[in-house]
């Protein structure tokens, strides 16, 4: 759910008692949004805080005796507040639920229900942001449309705005141009009186040009109120005035002298002069209006970038004068053999826009994998020598999620890069695909691996040296990065921790590991998992509800988790923790402190923790492997651990030589490759001999 911009959903709460509108609260934290409630105790309580602040919900149960739900509803109308209203029922009843709906409710909920409540105060909250951004624009509009009055009234451009034929307003110059002296002469006639008698076929014409195409332009002869006739240049563009959909026309005088010299202009300015396309300039104001219609007419574009993609080889075979020859010939392929109903541009040295109606990605990407064969195929001479082109494409469609059409430019961009380097003639842009993200912030990577399925666990066994008969796994979290591999914690945890996706990604990870839980351990295993937490979990007063729910749903016992929290973060955010270590102590949950021995004031976390294992940080046990026997600090650091009755765990073990030691110096876990490295599912043996005999 995406918060408000204060970071939170601010929501009312009217119920029984405050301790049990509470869960209500607790419902929307769990579905990952920060929320401020406040339980309404009267009406008049309810009529003080509406006027004291802004509130996004309203949620009420409906046959509660501490407020009339009925009198707040009519309150919240009666003022005129934009809040949405949730009733909340214990069970379904028609005839309440369209009593409700007739008092001015959004929705009625089960209370018991809290994935449809969520998933209604989702619908409600965005559909609330969207009208306070709807109000905000029309402000803005209003000012805006205020500026463009003033310029139109002081523009030397003769401007008006059309209706069905007839004039609704005409700027100063405009009245000038056809010898009117006030608007409301000019509103009584017809825009057909105003251009001469055989024009009028041209003009009709225009009219429906503009009709399809948004904006068009054309020369004809204009028509003075007393007779005389003038060539005029008009230009045709959808608009609004005072909210009414209507036609913008512009229109300019043309000098006899100059009319051919305005078309060659208009000609040369939207053609590139080596291949005779049209040039970037027009291809971007076709990419600004076909955008346009998205937003306008829910259409669907495709766009293509049509690159040369060994255009540097021809370069140094052709030299500049040969690479203009193949850009032509090249050229003019594409236009014989691109889709009629597409438009192709020259953008950029090597590389062609093309722009096509059709949505229809399959039939689209059929007719220029065919453009390209013919291209391709071609031979290509220059001076007597047959130079080899490569062409490639990359599709993408201008729709609803783009920001622009440039956008959808630059990734059909990044879909013929995956052309050139997958050797595909054609690769289309895929949102849902990783290689796609078109910044490499780690954030984004977590986000995108959330929202399409980018993530798995691993699991890594961690054996006992005392004899202990449970079964321990190391819970890993692993991100797939855009060449399929991996990435691990250590790369992307530090980076996200200060982001919403560190809670998002903690509660993926405990779903999917108590999960795999609950199923390993109905097979007769006798199994925890040991699970890491970033620093915004332990934070989160919701966070141990909702572990809490997941065991109840998994029929998991609380000790067989244990939450793992670095030394580092637990120090950092000592006070959280502390009531974070008596809450998972309430569900019979075990907590253990990672990477453990390397802060001056770790005896904290043990005076003020109820610890059960302690994982001594890496570089301990580098020095250990390095010498073959354990430092003096490392020694210290185990004595405090098993000192306050505290099992020790001491990982990446890669060989056996540090067995004796560690033995002898009272450690209790190992882990790491020389024992098995990390698995995808909970496989391993054990009571096999081999671990028996280590």
């Amino acid at each position: 759910m995406t918060s408000s911009s204060s970071g939170a959903i601010r929501v009312l709460l009217i119920h029984d008692t405050q301790n049990e509108a509470e869960p209500l609260a607790n419902a929307i934290r769990n579905s990952g949004q920060a929320v401020r409630s406040h339980f309404i105790a009267s009406l008049d309580e309810l009529n003080s805080v509406l006027e004291s602040q802004t509130w996004d919900l309203l949620l009420a149960k409906l046959n509660t005796g501490t407020v009339d739900t009925s009198a707040a509803v009519d309150a919240i109308v009666r003022d005129g507040k934009d809040l949405p209203m949730i009733g909340l029922i214990s069970q379904y009843d028609e005839d309440i639920i369209a009593s409700a709906l007739d008092m001015g409710m959004a929705d009625v909920i089960i209370e018991s229900s809290e994935q449809h409540l969520t998933q209604a105060i989702k619908r409600e909250f965005s559909a609330l942001r969207d009208r306070r951004l709807l109000r905000t624009t029309r402000v803005s509009l209003k000012e805006t449309e205020k500026r463009v009055q003033l310029l139109l009234e002081s523009s030397v451009d003769a401007i008006s705005y059309v209706h069905e034929g007839m004039h609704i307003h005409a700027n100063p110059a405009y009245l000038e141009m056809f010898g009117y002296d006030d608007l409301e002469e000019l509103q009584c006639t017809p825009i057909m009186d105003l251009v001469a008698g055989k024009e009028i076929n041209t003009l009709k014409d225009g009219l429906k040009q503009v009709a399809s195409k948004n904006e068009h332009s054309f020369s004809t002869v204009g028509k003075h109120a007393e007779g005389e006739e003038f060539k005029i240049q008009m230009t045709f563009s959808s608009a609004s005035y005072e909210g009414e959909s209507c036609t913008q026309i512009v229109i300019r005088r043309i000098e006899a002298d100059s009319e051919v010299l305005q078309e060659k202009i208009k000609e040369i300015s939207s053609q590139d002069l080596v291949t005779g396309l049209h040039n970037k300039l027009y291809f971007n104001e076709q990419l600004d209006s076909a955008y346009q219609k998205v937003i306008s007419d829910s259409k669907r574009y495709l766009i293509a970038h049509i690159g040369i993609a060994n255009f540097a080889d021809i370069k140094v075979k052709a030299g500049v004068a040969g690479t203009d020859v193949i850009l032509k010939q090249i050229a003019q392929i594409l236009s014989d053999s691109h889709p009629k109903d597409a438009q192709i541009a020259r953008y950029a040295d090597d590389m062609f826009g093309l722009l096509s109606e059709k949505s229809d990605l399959a039939a689209v990407k059929a007719e220029i994998t065919s453009m390209l064969k013919t291209a391709n195929e071609n031979l290509y001479d220059v001076d007597g020598k047959t130079i080899p082109v490569t062409l490639a494409a990359g599709l993408a469609h201008i729709d609803e999620q783009c920001d622009s059409g440039n956008k959808a430019l630059v990734q059909a961009d990044q879909a013929y890069n995956s052309a050139i380097k997958s050797g595909e003639p054609v690769c289309y842009f895929d949102r849902s695909d990783i290689a796609n993200l078109a910044e490499n912030s780690i954030v984004a990577k977590v986000q995108h691996a959330l929202e399409h399925d980018g993530l798995r666990i691993q699991f890594q066994p961690i054996m006992s040296l005392r004899g202990d008969s449970q079964e321990h796994y190391d819970v890993l979290v692993r991100l797939k990065d855009k060449d399929g591999s991996d990435i691990t914690p250590d790369e992307f945890i530090d980076a996200i921790e200060n982001s919403d996706m560190s809670s998002k990604l903690d509660r993926w990870v405990v779903e999917k590991s108590l999960e795999n839980l609950a199923s390993h351990r109905a097979r007769g295993h006798n199994t925890q998992c040991l699970i890491h937490l970033t620093p915004a979990s332990i934070q989160d007063p919701a966070f141990l509800p909702w572990v809490n729910s997941i065991l109840k749903k998994q029929k998991l016992p609380g000790d067989s988790v244990c939450f793992q929290v670095r030394e580092e973060a637990a120090l950092s955010y000592l006070k959280a923790a502390k009531a974070f270590s008596k809450g998972m102590s309430l569900l019979k949950c075990q907590l253990a402190i990672n990477r453990f021995g390397l802060a001056e004031n770790s005896k904290q976390l043990m005076n003020h923790l109820d610890i059960s294992y302690a994982r001594v940080h890496p570089s301990f046990v580098e020095e250990l492997t390095e010498k073959g026997q354990a430092s003096d600090e490392l020694q210290a650091v185990l004595t405090e651990i098993h000192s306050n009755d505290i099992n020790s765990i001491v990982p990446q073990i890669e060989q056996a030589e540090v067995l004796a030691s560690l033995w002898e110096l009272g450690v209790n876990y190992i882990q790491g490759y020389y024992l098995q490295a990390p698995l995808d599912e909970m496989a391993y043996n054990f009571d096999d001999e081999d671990e028996e005999a280590v």
